[in-house]
């Protein structure tokens, strides 16, 4: 009976401590607001359900369309991109230009400045009127205004106003405040800082119209997030995401910078990412824009304590493409990253001329997609154990049932003898 006391505590303890271990990760995760979070939900809103995705981004487009201004434009990290779209349960496919045909598309993401013009407008208006949705990221509405391929374009947008909902744009900084109690059904609360930008560099909207919805602000009170609805279909716009950047603008001809250097690859990447960090380098002639081939590129990263954690040689990834690229030895889970900003400077030389320039990227600790994607097999493995403790609790008990009849057994066959 003893014997039998002690196995039946032990299968308890087993279970306790395999349900606690499986549960830990969960319990002690964090969330932290950011813009990221309210960015995937106003997607969700703006796609009323779809899942198909056309994201027209700012890296492709200026590979397709090189421009003398391409380093200054408001680069986002596309990666960063696809991973909170895709989180959110999008199929995304990618496009250097707006694409012809919408009709096979949910939702429209644009966070590239010169894939719009304002030739295109009448086609997204009358694509978001009969139901579809559009997300535009920053100053990208301003180029629906304004024919510009620079960082320069008008700021009144009457002209757009009646389907993307404000007639005004202007430059701000400071704090992103969260305006309104779980917008859009996150988490979120009034008070909540989303992200801060360097003023007067950041991308805000004012003279909103009625119908539109704001859901955060910046310290000035312009808007940094706003819904509106448009006949059968949705806009939904925010001034930035975490972890996009802007490079100094770069005036075409005539440059005083003996190379031109473009970085690219400031994302955000979680922890437990089974993925490489990749840090891209292109290297141009700065009068003729043409790639320059066969430098001496180097890449040295500091870690978020300022220790130097990698310097290397960026290898040249396609002949004479000027692009040059390094990636991490192993992946981010496997190394064990510390969670922080780290900050890579890139140098280049060639023909006895150098230059640098430098950019950071994040690793995150876990996300809410990433908690929700292990829940289930944390779920199994609890359910899993808790099958196998009850079976061998029942064939312990079974074989101590028949044990004991035995012995019920003989002991009345000794007694009939």
């Amino acid at each position: 009976m003893m014997k039998r006391i002690l196995l039946m505590m032990l299968l308890v303890t087993v279970l306790l401590f395999s349900i606690f271990f499986a549960v830990r990760p969960i319990m002690c995760s964090n969330t932290f607001p950011s813009a990221d979070t309210l960015l995937g939900a106003g997607c969700l809103w703006a796609a009323n359900g779809g899942t198909k995705v056309a994201y027209v981004d700012a890296y492709d487009n200026l590979m397709a369309h090189p421009n003398p201004y391409g380093d200054s434009d408001v680069f986002v990290p596309k990666n960063g991109v696809l991973s909170i779209l895709e989180g959110e349960g999008f199929t995304v496919d990618t496009f250097a230009d707006i694409p012809a045909n919408l009709s096979q598309y949910n939702l429209l993401y644009i966070d590239s400045y010169w894939a719009c013009e304002p030739s295109d407008a009448p086609a997204i208006s009358n694509y978001i009127f009969n139901g579809g949705g559009v997300f535009l990221l920053a100053g990208t509405i301003c180029y629906f205004a304004y024919y510009s391929k620079t960082m320069n374009t008008g700021m009144d947008l009457s002209s757009v106003a009646p389907w993307f909902g404000a007639s005004a744009y202007e430059n701000t900084g400071g704090s992103a405040i969260v305006s309104i109690d779980n917008p859009l059904n996150t988490s979120l609360n009034a008070g909540d800082q989303l992200t801060t930008g360097e003023p007067p560099s950041q991308a805000a909207i004012t003279s909103m119209s009625a119908d539109s919805q704001v859901l955060a602000t910046w310290d000035d009170g312009s808007t940094f997030a706003f819904t509106h609805t448009y006949g059968q279909g949705r806009v939904y716009w925010q001034s930035r995401q975490t972890g996009m950047y802007e490079v100094s603008s770069q005036p075409p001809g005539g440059s005083n910078e003996p190379l031109l250097l473009t970085l690219y690859g400031g994302f955000d990447y979680g922890i437990t990412e089974q993925a490489r960090v990749k840090v891209f380098a292109e290297l141009r002639d700065p009068s003729t824009m043409q790639p320059i081939s066969g430098a001496n590129v180097t890449i040295q990263v500091f870690d978020p304590n300022d220790n130097l954690w990698v310097s290397a040689s960026m290898v040249e990834t396609l002949t004479e493409t000027g692009i040059y690229e390094w990636q991490s030895p192993d992946t981010i889970a496997n190394m064990n990253l510390q969670v922080g900003v780290y900050l890579a400077m890139v140098t280049a030389s060639y023909g006895g001329l150098s230059t640098s320039d430098i950019m950071a990227f994040h690793v995150d600790p876990p996300s809410t997609a990433t908690e929700a994607a292990t829940l289930p097999f944390y779920l199994a493995t609890i359910i899993a154990v808790a099958l196998c403790g009850t079976l061998v609790t029942i064939v312990l008990l079974k074989k101590n049932s028949e044990k004991a009849q035995r012995t019920l057994d003989l002991t009345k066959s000794a007694h009939s003898n």
